[in-house]
């Protein structure tokens, strides 16, 4: 089974009027403000799903800072799921500043079926993992109700990009030390998270922390699964496309053309996913 652990959907409304999202969500102007960067619909990911191969979908949101923009997402999400039952899996996009009503608004996603929260962004969204206390209540959630929350994570070196950010594998490895119970997935390889697994410190404490490999053909050379997977584990790396970024067919030949055995392929292509997001066999 092949399950894309990172993907991106949105409702027509924000391609048809994105001058005003651009203008409400900076996480959104950050990622859009490109007039080259695409949204798609869930009609069009089935579509891309079927042409790739890709068994299942997690539909993710993009770290919103305007509530409406976050429960039109988080809504869209959920009707996508349950108009695709068995191949997308809806997570939801909160703001942590929002104090209660990001609570609420996870709190309401969940009850509704969604399986986890993300993605977050802290640069946009102007929170700190070296000053928690401003997630204490959504990290409390998230353990509580034992799913997973998506972190964008940025690479210290290398090309500049939209929405890179300044999130650190030393940020996040904070971050996962603030909340040990917290059950993390770091995007695009946590920034290169993964290679200090080697450090025995540094692994003990990712020891509730995936990395996905979310946009991995923009950023590094293929042989970043199998070092990934030396230092890290095979358990621990989620296959992602980043799709509308990244066709989901060029990530998987980039994935099946690396050096893994036939057994941690099968685990990062879908296997760690369908663990840890409760997904069903199709």
């Amino acid at each position: 089974m092949i399950v894309d652990s990172h993907t991106h959907i949105l409702p027509d409304a924000f391609r048809d009027q994105r001058d005003r999202w651009l203008r409400a969500d900076r996480t959104f102007g950050a990622l859009f403000d490109d007039t080259a960067a695409l949204t798609v619909s869930a009609g069009e990911l089935i579509s891309e799903m079927d042409g790739a191969g890709v068994d299942v979908s997690v539909a993710l949101g993009y770290g919103w800072t305007d509530p409406d923009a976050a429960r039109i997402s988080n809504d869209y999400m959920l009707a996508a799921a349950a108009d695709h039952p068995n191949r997308v899996v809806p997570f939801c996009s909160v703001d942590p500043g929002w104090g209660d009503a990001a609570v609420a608004e996870v709190e309401r996603c969940l009850s509704l079926g969604a399986r986890g929260i993300g993605e977050l962004h802290a640069d946009t969204q102007d929170w700190s993992p070296e000053n928690p206390d401003g997630l204490r209540r959504l990290m409390a959630l998230a353990e509580e109700a034992a799913v997973p929350v998506v972190v964008h994570a940025s690479e210290p070196v290398g090309h500049r990009y939209p929405g890179k950010g300044e999130i650190t594998p030393e940020r996040l490895l904070a971050l996962a030390g603030a909340f040990p119970g917290v059950t993390f997935v770091f995007a695009h390889f946590g920034g290169g998270l993964p290679f200090y697994a080697l450090m025995p410190e540094v692994a003990g404490a990712l020891s509730n922390t995936y990395f996905d490999t979310a946009a991995a053909p923009f950023l590094y050379r293929p042989d970043v699964y199998a070092v990934s997977v030396a230092a890290a584990g095979s358990d621990r790396i989620l296959f992602g496309s980043d799709f509308p970024l990244i066709r989901q067919g060029r990530a998987l030949h980039e994935a099946r053309e690396t050096r893994l055995t036939d057994a941690e392929l099968a685990r990062v292509l879908g296997g760690n996913a369908a663990e840890l997001m409760g997904v069903p066999k199709v």
